[in-house]
């Protein structure tokens, strides 16, 4: 377990989602890596988890939806009915004005008239999005091409105004209702920020930041691109978690105490207790490609410490996992060793594996320690 080891991931660990901005969040897709050569044991366990992960991804899309229904449901219940309605006010007709004033008027009404067209168009989008009620945006577009028929300036200004006032409230609601879902989509990246690594946190912040400060060209499309970005990176975490929590298993498996000890900008770190008083580290990197091993290197047994190393990382993927031995101190390993299945090595190296047992002379004399297993050459 001495010095560094390196691990390339060929299979059993789905590669981490790429991360883009807003616009390309659209192709976003954890790269499934293929089985090699799983059989047995292995493949059964393999089978078995991404049974489970789909299993969890699919009642995490449930919640998910269940809880964006109940945002829009509320907010909608919150600001009014489904289709505002215009308020349409009371006229009482035309007021006089001298030659000089009616000259004026006239002008205001000519430009009222050649925008109405455009103004129809607007009310119509709010209309076919079911945010106005369309009888009376009909009624007050109406009056007030009555009203500029008849040169009322004041009459047609009123209906306008209230128009207008209709479409204010619409785009409170509307704001009302993104915010709502754009907070929900924010505590859910913060939940994860603890186990993302930095750079991703920061470039899915920055995506919501930009939804958030652009919510009038939002469409539900959006949101639902940002949870599924939210669903695959958290789908991530739990995966590399499970890996970490795995791999203590098999060093637990063979006689060691071994533990979870941090997360670590994503990537997940593991202790086991390999030697007296310097203790062997793992990390799993987020990404899903690699594990690396650092132990002492002042207590580095070269080959029986590595084959010891290799015999516990079979035992790992015993447990749906695929990997290839790739550099050993920093320098690649050669092709014929990148194998994690037995080599010969010289007679005189143990490389068994021995849990400690029991004295069975002295019932009461306690166990030996596993951080160390004397005479293993650790």
């Amino acid at each position: 377990m001495s010095g560094s080891k390196t691990f390339t991931v060929m299979a059993g660990v789905a590669a981490a989602p790429a991360v883009g901005v807003l616009a390309g969040l659209a192709g976003v897709a954890t790269a499934a890596t293929s089985v090699v050569s799983m059989t047995g044991r292995a493949f059964e366990a393999y089978q078995e988890r991404r049974r489970r992960e789909k299993e969890a991804a699919k009642q995490r899309e449930q919640a998910i939806q269940q809880k964006i229904a109940q945002i829009r449901a509320g907010t909608s219940s919150s600001s009014g009915p489904a289709r505002i309605p215009v308020e349409l006010p009371e006229h009482t007709g035309a007021s006089q004005m001298n030659p000089a004033a009616a000259s004026d008027v006239h002008r205001r009404v000519q430009g009222l008239r050649s925008r109405l067209p455009n103004i129809r168009a607007e009310y119509q989008t709010l209309i076919n999005q079911q945010l106005l009620n369309a009888q009376n945006v009909q009624q007050a577009l109406q009056r007030t091409e009555e009203a500029l028929n008849a040169n009322d300036l004041t009459a047609a200004q009123t209906y306008l105004q209230a128009l207008d006032d209709a479409r204010i409230q619409v785009i409170q609601k509307v704001r009302a209702q993104w915010t709502a879902q754009i907070e929900y989509i924010q505590e859910r990246l913060e939940e994860l920020q603890i186990r993302l690594p930095q750079a991703i946190y920061q470039q899915i912040q920055t995506n919501i930041d930009e939804v958030s400060n652009n919510w009038q060209q939002l469409s539900q499309a959006d949101i639902e691109t940002l949870h599924h970005l939210l669903n695959e990176v958290a789908a991530q975490t739990d995966q590399i978690q499970e890996v970490a929590e795995n791999l203590a298993a098999s060093w637990s498996q063979a006689g060691y105490v071994a533990k979870v000890l941090q997360i670590d900008d994503g990537d997940v770190v593991i202790e086991i207790e390999t030697h007296e008083g310097a203790n062997t580290q793992m990390r799993v990197q987020f990404s899903g490609q690699q594990i690396e091993l650092e132990g002492p290197r002042d207590q580095e047994g070269v080959a029986s410490c590595a084959e010891r190393t290799m015999a516990v990382m079979r035992l790992f993927q015993e447990q749906g996992y695929q990997l290839e031995f790739s550099k050993w101190n920093g320098e690649l390993v050669p092709e014929e060793m990148r194998s994690l299945a037995p080599v010969a090595l010289p007679a005189s190296s143990d490389t068994s594996i021995k849990t400690p047992q029991p004295s069975q002379s002295q019932p009461s004399q306690s166990q030996p320690s596993p951080r160390r297993l004397e005479g293993q050459g650790y």
